[in-house]
Parts: C-alpha cells; structure tokens; sequence
C-alpha cells in the first residue's frame, strides 16, 4: 500500500498539479482510509493513474479518462493470432495441425488488470459491507476492561487486609476484658 505521496512518486510526473482534483475527477479510489484520514493506494491505482496520463496526453477529457480507466478499458486490443490452424481430413477422419496462439503483452496486461480490478474491488466491498476491524476494537476493549478489574481486585485485596488486621486488633483488645454477668465486663491485666 502507498500514501498519496508515495503514490505520485511512484508516478514520477511534474506536471500533475492539483494531486486531490486528479484522483477525484478520475475517480481514483483509495483502498483503505485510516482513522487519521490517511488513504492509501494500491498497486491498481498506479496502472490507473499511469494510464489516465497516458490518456490525457491523448487529448481525452476527464470524463472519458474516468471512464476508460474504471471500465477496465486499457487499449482497443488485436484478438489473439492464430496461425497454422487448417484441418484435414484424412479417410473420413479429422485430424489437427499444431495450432500455435501469440499472446500479446497487450492481451497479458488487460488479463492481469481485469483481474486485480475484481480483486481490488471484492476487498474495498467486503471492507466496507462488513466491519472487520470490530473484532480487534471489542478486543482491546476487554483487554481495557480486564486491567480496570484488575486494579480493582488489587485494591479490594488491600482493603481486605486492612479489615484483617483491625479484626485482629479488636480481637485482642476484647481478649483483655472478662464476661461477669449480663453486659458487665471487666478488663485483666
């Protein structure tokens, strides 16, 4: 993951000027906002932003740049060549030559961005339909609370002692007096 600086570093363009207008307008998605407001990117919105300014300089305006490149849409592509793909027939049989397929770097990048793009976006769904991080908050709140019970049995058990040692204090004290009759009680020694 990259920072919005990071990201445009990774760019290495000076002429992007106004770097919120540009993510906004070619509605380049951070995937992940921290609680201090701090988005990070994904390697997915390089590829964007790369193509987006190769788009541009193509003379696209914003809105068809925002279109393209959250389309899925890199460049109209040559289908794959086939070649060498006749079929003969051979005593009312069928048989295959070798058939070789030239896969384009093209027709490979488009394949791997379709599918970061779908990965991209069942992570940023699934983070935001559903609240992962509540797991690790209801956690360290009873970690929170476990420390507070802590300290209270900590002080409980002070009091405690205290009460144990007034106890045997009293105890004391009321050994030194002798039962005569009723209330009357009389002191020894």
């Amino acid at each position: 993951m990259f920072t919005r600086e990071q990201l445009f570093e990774k760019i290495k363009n000076p002429n992007l000027s106004d770097v919120e207008e540009i993510l906004k307008s070619w509605r380049i998605d951070p995937i992940y906002e921290d609680e201090d407001s701090n988005e990070f990117y994904d390697e997915m919105a390089i590829s964007k932003l790369k193509h987006a300014l190769k788009l541009r300089e193509q003379g696209k305006n914003d809105e068809e740049i925002s279109s393209i490149v959250n389309s899925g849409i890199i460049n109209p592509i040559n289908p794959p060549a086939v070649k060498n793909s006749a079929v003969q027939k051979l005593h009312g049989r069928q048989e295959l030559n070798n058939v070789t397929l030239d896969v384009t770097s093209q027709t490979l990048s488009l394949l791997a961005e379709s599918i970061a793009q779908k990965i991209t976006g069942e992570i940023t769904r699934k983070i935001k339909s559903e609240d992962i991080f509540q797991p690790v908050m209801d956690s360290a709140k009873v970690h929170r609370d476990n420390e507070i019970l802590a300290k209270q049995v900590e002080q409980l058990l002070e009091e405690n002692k205290k009460i144990i040692s007034r106890n045997n204090m009293l105890q004391n004290e009321n050994s030194k007096f002798k039962h005569l009759v009723g209330n009357l009680y009389i002191k020894q020694g």
